[in-house]
């Protein structure tokens, strides 16, 4: 099968450079940094947990939310960056069932 293939990433495949098994091995990357790294590797889009679009989203209201959501997608424009979809990451939401909520 032959056609032209796109690749996409997420924000933590560079990881910030704690060991879970130990101490920090490296400074963390800043977000920017790693969608310039990424584009220059010839990534074409970017893979989002809501909360990795849009830090501490439950704590904003829905204009804040949507101003922030506006900055990150000039932040994707000005590297060449499409997103690929933006999830849910409710299984750490303590309102959902995989965050204990309904206990």
């Amino acid at each position: 099968m032959s056609g032209v293939y796109r690749f996409s990433f997420g924000p933590w495949n560079i990881h910030e450079g704690a060991d879970p098994f130990g101490p920090p091995v490296r400074d963390s990357i800043p977000f920017n940094r790693k969608l310039a790294l990424y584009r220059k590797l010839g990534f074409g889009a970017v893979q989002f947990h809501d909360d990795d679009a849009v830090p501490e989203l439950n704590q904003l209201t829905p204009e804040q939310t949507l101003r922030r959501a506006k900055a990150v997608r000039a932040t994707l424009d000005k590297h060449g960056l499409k997103a690929e979809f933006v999830a849910p990451r409710l299984w750490e939401d303590p309102r959902t069932v995989d965050g204990w909520g309904w206990m």
